[in-house]
């Protein structure tokens, strides 16, 4: 009889531990994004590797989150000196530096954004999306998640570049570029990966409204793939707070904000889903 107990000790135990929910820590994650996807000419292909890293984190609790980007001063750029050889060409990737607080309670985000030397603090409350949701499971950082998809709307992005070579110790300076202009806006899937287990209703962005964090988004079949890499109970509470740096303004008045923008950078350099490219002769 006391076997059995012990058994039936062990196994509440397990169990107890196995359905243990996540109401608060940090989440970190790592976005792969398709460099080649919107590139037609195979030359421009061949000089930029095919995707590019980053992180970024998501600290949580019961009543906010706070999704930021994690920038690796020490890691290598892999986009240096793409092309290679002597005469080849330098190209420079900024990529534009993001933090957006969620009041859970308040159904309110807080979106800071730093663009080409331009701060912005982007006010509004929070998107209401249609979750189609479905029963196919996979695990995620060890943590059982459940797909769930959804159509959104974006603009699309051409890209332009901008080239100088120098030849024979002669200035030789050509501009090979494709409109820099913003295309109709496209519908596309949203496909997610979310975490009962971590009943916190937010998602990298400012994607929410499912019934646990989202683990994994992958935007149009693997143009733009995030995905947590790790879930720590312990993360810097002090640093959940809101951003109040930035001209303030709704997210439609941003979207104004960024069409000008992308008519001044017509005028020289580039951008492709709000990453800014040069290239230079060295």
């Amino acid at each position: 009889m006391k076997k059995i107990q012990l058994v039936l000790a062990l196994f509440v135990g397990l169990t107890t531990v196995a359905s243990a929910q996540i109401k608060e820590g940090k989440i970190s994650y790592e976005r792969k994004i398709n460099m080649h996807r919107n590139i037609p000419d195979p030359q421009m292909k061949s000089m930029i590797p095919e995707f590019r890293t980053d992180k970024f984190e998501l600290l949580f609790n019961e009543s906010a989150s706070l999704f930021r980007s994690v920038v690796d001063d020490e890691a290598p750029d892999p986009f240096a000196n793409a092309g290679g050889g002597g005469g080849g060409m330098r190209m420079n990737f900024r990529m534009p530096t993001t933090t957006t607080y969620t009041d859970i309670a308040k159904q309110t985000q807080y979106e800071e954004r730093a663009f080409f030397e331009k701060e912005f603090l982007i006010v509004d409350s929070l998107k209401q999306y249609k979750w189609k949701l479905s029963e196919e499971t996979k695990t995620i950082a060890k943590q059982l998640c459940k797909k769930a998809t959804t159509m959104i709307t974006a603009p699309q992005m051409s890209m332009r570049m901008s080239v100088r070579m120098n030849r024979g110790g002669e200035s030789n300076n050509n501009t090979d570029t494709a409109a820099s202009k913003p295309m109709k806006p496209k519908e596309t899937e949203l496909v997610v990966w979310y975490a009962e287990n971590i009943p916190v209703s937010v998602g990298p962005d400012n994607y929410s409204g499912l019934p646990g964090v989202i683990m994994e988004m992958d935007l149009d079949n693997g143009a733009t793939v995030t995905t947590a890499v790790e879930v720590s109970t312990k993360y810097p509470k002090k640093e959940l707070v809101q951003p109040t740096k930035g001209e303030k303004m709704t997210r439609a008045q941003f979207q104004e904000n960024m069409q000008k923008l992308m008519q001044d950078m017509q005028k020289g350099g580039g951008m492709m889903g709000g990453m800014r490219i040069r290239m230079n002769g060295n």
